[in-house]
């Protein structure tokens, strides 16, 4: 009987590795902002029993989710499964008192031998997203229970999950041209992993529907064997490798200098896209102190010029007063009235940044300048959605 259940399981992993397969090749092949919806929608419907759309979803706004899982992974993913309730029952039964019951620990043995034995519990996803009638978002997720990693002590009885994910977003958040200088070299993607990954192994690729299509394709390669190979997957170069060997090269030479003078139209492009609040405003009045840790920090009053991007309570010709940061270098955050620019901040903070970024240190609100702000507020979909 157990051999029995072993060749069954192992079958079931082939055919979800060919199932997984097809599916990545069918995601992969959609282009972003190009491909029409009802096309995506003609491609994944054989996907029935699997998918599932979003119960938002409306003529402009929608997105579909399809799900593929082992027989073995279905269970273990269960919360409730009937191994728990019996756990339950006993704990109330008898009044015990304990956080992993008896037959939860016996399931946990029996998905160990069955992992030691060539068994790969594991699943993917797979996200499409449409706005106004295209495709405008994708994604792809694997996840496999693994065992026997280095940096786990206790040897061969440890067990972990390896994950690996690629999707478009937006935007990278309100911080991401302050602390990411990868976005320096690429600034439609952004290749990483989790800084504190409890009993997992995980990395990811985050881009955004303006990247370039081969970027994609090579972001979304997956070697998709880690579901039935006999020596398990351990590391996401093995689950992810193309992303990841550009990971370690650019993480090989982070010590390199990333930055050049001058602020280069893209960077204030991102800053449209990335910044949460944006504003061109007059500088009236100005004052400055130092901080204990030589940071420079002032406060304004100013007028509104123009509201860009969030701040729905600005109105255009309003004098407000508000705090500004802008560093360690006063040179670059010497106001004087009568200055435009152009300010950025993030939701929830009463700071403005006058100095966005380590190679823009002040951004004049000119044509130029506006131009480039405005395009990149134009690829933060999110916040277009928001709007709408």
């Amino acid at each position: 009987m157990p051999l029995l259940a072993l060749v069954a399981g192992q079958i079931g992993q082939y055919l979800l590795r060919r199932r997984a397969e097809l599916l990545l090749a069918e995601v992969q092949s959609l282009e972003l902002r190009k491909t029409p919806w009802p096309e995506a929608q003609q491609q994944f419907q054989h996907w029935a029993a699997n998918r599932k759309f979003d119960d938002a979803c409306n003529e402009h706004q929608c997105s579909l989710k399809i799900t593929l899982l082992d027989l073995v992974y279905g269970s273990l993913s269960r919360t409730n499964g009937a191994l728990v309730r019996l756990d339950d029952y006993f704990r109330w039964r008898f009044k015990l008192s304990y956080e992993i019951g008896p037959f939860v620990r016996m399931q946990q043995a029996l998905v160990l031998t069955y992992m030691r034995a060539g068994g790969r519990p594991g699943g993917v996803v797979a996200t499409i997203g449409m706005r106004n009638g295209v495709v405008w978002s994708k994604g792809f997720y694997v996840r496999l229970e693994t065992y026997v990693h280095p940096r786990f002590f206790g040897g061969a009885g440890n067990t972990f999950v390896l994950m690996a994910d690629t999707q478009s977003i937006p935007r990278f958040g309100e911080n991401s041209v302050y602390w990411n200088d990868d976005l320096m070299h690429h600034p439609n993607y952004l290749i990483g992993g989790p800084n504190a990954c409890l009993g997992c192994v995980d990395g990811w690729a985050k881009f955004t529907p303006y990247a370039d299509p081969a970027d994609i394709h090579r972001l979304m390669q997956f070697d998709l064997s880690c579901l039935t190979r006999w020596h398990p997957c351990l590391t996401q170069s093995d689950i992810m490798p193309a992303a990841w060997a550009q990971y370690l090269t650019e993480n090989a030479r982070s010590d390199e200098p990333r930055y050049q003078p001058g602020c280069p139209p893209f960077l204030i492009e991102m800053l449209g896209r990335d910044t949460d609040i944006i504003a061109a405003v007059e500088i009236l009045k100005y004052r400055e102190t130092v901080d204990s840790w030589s940071d420079h920090r002032g406060t304004a009053s100013i007028r509104v010029l123009e509201r860009l991007k969030g701040l729905a309570d600005w109105k255009p010709g309003e004098t407000r007063k508000v705090s500004i940061w802008f560093g360690t270098d006063g040179e670059n955050g010497k106001l004087r009235a009568g200055s435009r620019l152009i300010f950025f901040g993030s939701k929830g903070s009463s700071q403005m940044l006058i100095v966005p970024d380590r190679a823009c240190p002040v951004v004049t609100a000119n044509e130029t300048n506006l131009r480039l702000v405005r395009r990149g507020i134009d690829q933060d979909y999110s916040a277009m959605d928001q709007a709408e």
